[in-house]
């Protein structure tokens, strides 16, 4: 078994806080300027470095058998349904209608474990000969990513999503195989030099990158220049923060337990954190914000205790044991 890579894990650690901080810009904020600055540089990077270290741990087709494959998106589904169904019965208890709730499936962040799914499959049975090809496969990619947010899907299954970032998927999944070119992967200066000249545009003219980012809004053709921008910026700030990103060992075990700060975090926010501040109308400039983010991610440490809760992210379907009988 490959032992586990502490600067990898450091890296997820390092990300689920920027989540969690994104988040709470969102729940308490929606004026102060500097706050949506961080946020479109927070969302510039955090989910696709997220989806690429996904493509990154992803198996190659041909050493997984269809079974394990299977098993492991069933897996996915079972978490995405447990969780869509919790959603479901909060919204039910708060007055809301639950059968109108769980048509809108998956419920906002669990799109990205419903992406995780197709990705994986679509991944596994894409013809090998296209496999084969990277830099073929990497443009069809790129060119989905580009021409997804014409599609008026939104948030439907997230199937635009999983068009809008399948790109980096694959990106990750191919630099793991050896396939991507390591001198453009390492070169720092040349995705500085991108981030650093694109950065002052994107905030120019995009406030707010992060719509374009999220994967579900609709754009028309003479958006897709725009969009060609956020991504290069995108993919410059990713591979700048995967090489720097140095090995610290207090984010370990949060980058181990990154499903769960993930999964764990909105209920907090979005029913305590941002009706407190704005009933009692708490400051959110960004210090505070800084602040509300430690208090979140530390409720969610001491939920991250209880053994229930943990097991809610991983109630895996395992293998079944083998017969030692002929």
């Amino acid at each position: 078994m490959r032992a586990r890579d502490g600067r990898i894990d450091s890296i997820k650690g390092f990300l689920i806080i920027l989540v969690i901080m994104g988040h709470v810009i969102t729940a308490v904020d929606n004026i102060n300027i500097v706050n949506h600055g961080m946020m479109g540089l927070i969302y510039i990077f955090h989910m696709p470095l997220f989806i690429l270290i996904s493509g990154y741990f992803t198996k190659h087709p041909d050493q997984q058998k269809p079974v394990d494959m299977w098993r492991g998106v069933a897996n996915l589904l079972i978490t995405i349904l447990i969780f869509h169904s919790l959603k479901c019965v909060r919204i039910h208890f708060t007055g809301g209608d639950f059968l109108h709730a769980f048509r809108e499936f998956p419920f906002g962040i669990l799109w990205y474990l419903m992406c995780l799914v197709y990705w994986r499959i679509i991944l596994y049975y894409t013809p090998r000969a296209l496999l084969r090809k990277p830099g073929l496969y990497l443009c069809i990619a790129l060119v989905v990513s580009l021409l997804c947010g014409m599609s008026r899907l939104y948030n439907f299954l997230a199937l635009q999503r999983m068009l809008n970032f399948y790109v980096f998927f694959v990106l990750g999944f191919y630099f793991r195989q050896g396939q991507v070119n390591t001198r453009w992967w390492n070169c720092n200066k040349l995705h500085a030099a991108v981030a650093v000249l694109l950065l002052p545009i994107l905030f120019l003219y995009f406030p707010r990158c992060g719509n374009i980012m999220n994967g579900a809004d609709y754009y028309s053709l003479s958006g897709v220049p725009g969009k060609a921008l956020v991504l290069a910026c995108s993919v410059a700030m990713s591979l700048l923060v995967f090489n720097l990103m140095p090995d610290v060992k207090w984010l370990r075990p949060i980058g181990r337990d990154s499903l769960f700060y993930y999964l764990f975090h909105i209920p907090f926010i979005n029913s305590v954190l941002g009706p407190l501040t704005r009933q009692y109308d708490l400051p959110t400039s960004f210090p505070f914000i800084v602040i509300y983010t430690v208090i979140a991610f530390a409720i969610v440490w001491l939920l991250n205790k209880v053994a229930f809760l943990k097991w809610l992210t991983h109630p895996f379907i395992k293998p079944r044991a083998r017969s030692s009988a002929p």
